[in-house]
Formats: structure tokens, sequence, C-alpha cells
């Protein structure tokens, strides 16, 4: 049988990059090849596929591949994936020098001022047959970057999402991060004090993979006496609840940002944006980056703290239905991204 190889050094995080290259080796497990993981722990494979409801059923480890990810031999790497009819790769900005016969490489970082058209890299770039990228904002950023033309390969929805009754609560999915991958908790936070003058029956939700414990206790500290709560490293089931039952999602990445400056600051895509309009949550989100791809009208979308809040007065009383027809997350199941996939090999 072909075998696959799926590298991330990043597999004890529980996030939207591990999901989506996870994802890569359920799909090409779907398309008959053995898929091995550059990882050194079984147990923790199959926990966060279970936790990420990722059907991956029999993983193999190669454990060697995960110590040489930071390796400054590329020699090493490139003889290391030899035996491997497809890769995929998680790049962390670097370019690496893949042995697989196929070699996709993917980006999920807007990388910029990295030295991408170097001569170094352009030699490595041959190795590989297609750069990936989870939105038509990274495409555009990585590709001026590094002279390439990327492929945009939308991240799936997990299928278990179902709509539920809504009940009145605001929801938020992102890292508790203060400094990268910033989610801007502490706006959203500010946004509902002023807003639960209005709106006292309701209740914001935060939930996130935890970050720094500092800046967790500083936005407890900023939410305290309001109907707000944190929910660092809730369980997945937990989050898949929320979903459906939460009838607003909002979404702050990107606040504040200069995009063009730091395009690595803004959201790169949003999954959690698309899995909320899944569950059926109207979804209110920082207009910038990846999110304009999914949310496509400036109802739906805010800039400023008071356009926040008047936008979610307005879509308290809205039902789902009445924006049903310009949010349309269908294409975005595990079957479309398997066979665009496929076509890439």
């Amino acid at each position: 049988m072909k075998k696959a190889l799926i590298v991330s050094p990043y597999l004890d995080h529980l996030g939207g990059g591990e999901r989506y290259m996870l994802t890569c080796g359920q799909a090409l497990e779907s398309l008959g090849y053995v898929v091995s993981i550059g990882w050194d722990n079984l147990e923790s494979i199959n926990n966060i596929t279970k936790l990420l409801a990722i059907d991956l059923k029999r993983p193999v480890l190669d454990p060697k591949i995960k110590y040489l990810y930071h390796n400054t031999s590329p020699l090493s790497m490139f003889l290391a994936t030899r035996p491997y009819d497809v890769v995929v790769y998680l790049s962390d900005g670097s370019i690496p020098l893949l042995g697989g016969k196929i070699n996709l490489l993917h980006m999920q970082v807007p990388f910029h001022n990295v030295g991408g058209s170097s001569l170094k890299n352009q030699l490595k770039l041959k190795t590989i047959k297609r750069v990936i990228v989870n939105s038509n904002f990274t495409k555009g950023i990585v590709d001026h970057e590094y002279g390439f033309d990327s492929y945009v390969l939308y991240p799936p929805v997990p299928q278990n999402i179902k709509v539920q009754d809504k009940d009145k609560i605001i929801l938020s999915v992102g890292r508790f991060e203060p400094y990268l991958n910033v989610k801007k908790q502490d706006v959203l936070i500010n946004a509902f004090k002023k807003l639960s003058r209005d709106l006292p029956d309701w209740k914001l939700v935060l939930v996130g993979g935890r970050g720094e414990d500092g800046w967790i206790e500083k936005l407890r500290s900023m939410a305290n006496g309001y109907n707000i709560e944190l929910l660092p490293n809730a369980k997945y089931e937990t989050l898949i609840d929320l979903y459906g039952r939460a009838k607003i999602y909002w979404h702050a990445a990107g606040y504040g940002v200069d995009q063009e400056r730091c395009p690595e600051l803004v959201e790169h895509f949003g999954i959690s944006t698309v899995e909320a309009i899944a569950a059926g949550s109207l979804p209110l989100v920082y207009k910038a980056g990846g999110q304009t791809e999914i949310v496509k009208t400036d109802n739906l979308l805010w800039q400023k703290e008071d356009e926040l809040i008047a936008k979610t007065k307005i879509l308290v009383e809205a039902n789902f239905s009445d924006y049903e027809s310009i949010l349309d997350v269908s294409s975005y199941t595990v079957s479309a991204f398997t066979t665009s996939l496929s076509k890439l090999l």
C-alpha cells in the first residue's frame, strides 16, 4: 500500500492548524494510504483525534521525524522522508527539503519579511509539488513573499456540529494568548460590559486553549461581576454543545492591528466562525483577514466597538433564517476537502 506522512511539530496543541494537518491524514487514509504521523506518542495522537472528532483509524508513528523538524541539516529530513509516497508538511515559515514522491507544504500563517524568495528557498521548493494554504488572505501574502502560486484548500467543519435550540449566549472561541495569535478577548469583555446594561439576561462565554496564565487572570479580573464565563482548555464536547446553543458568535482577532504591516496578527482564516455558522449561530466578526471570505455582508462585520455593540442589539432580535442565504458553509465538508486534496496528488 502507498504510504503518507503528516509532519507538524505542534500536535500537542488543540488548534486549527493541528486539526488541519490531522484532517489531511484522515483524507489520505480514506484515499487508501497508510498514514504515518511524525510524532512519538500514539496515545496523544489518539486523544487529540478523538477530541477533534477526526476519524483517523490506524495512524502509525514515525518518531524520528518529530526530532528532525528543527534539525539544521535539511538533508536529514530529505532522507527521512524518502520512503513516503506523499508528505504533507506544516511550515514554520522555512522551506524544508523533502524526499517524498509527492510533497505538499502547508502554510497556515501569512509569513512575510522572512526572505522567502532567497535562492536557497527557491532550490528547496523544487522538491515541493504544491504549497497549500487555508485562505485567499494567506495566499496573497505568502505568494508575494515566496514567489509561488499556492492552492487554497479551506479546512472543513467537523461532522459532529449540530444546531440546537438557542440560548441567550454570545460565544467566542480562540486561544487565550496576549502576544501571538491574539484573539482580543479583552475587547469583547469591555464591549459586553457596556452591552449588559441593555441585555441583562445574556451571557458571554469565552472558550480557548490555555496560553499565558497571567493573561487569563487579567481577563477574569476584567469580567468580575458580569455574566461572563471563561473556559480555558474546555473539553471538545463542551465546545460543540456551546456552538449548538449560542445564538451569536463574536470574533475580534485583528482589532487595532495594521493588516498591511502585521498580517500575522489578524485572523488567517477563522474556522471557528465557520463552525459557529454551521451550528446556526449568527456571526459578528472583525472585518479583516480571512474572516471576510466567510462573512461577506457588512451587517455581520464590525470595526469599532460601538459598531459591535449596535449590531449585536440587532442580532439579538434576529433569526438565523434571516441571514441563512448569505451564510452558506455547506462547501466546508470533509468530503469536499478530501476531493480537493486528491486532485493535488
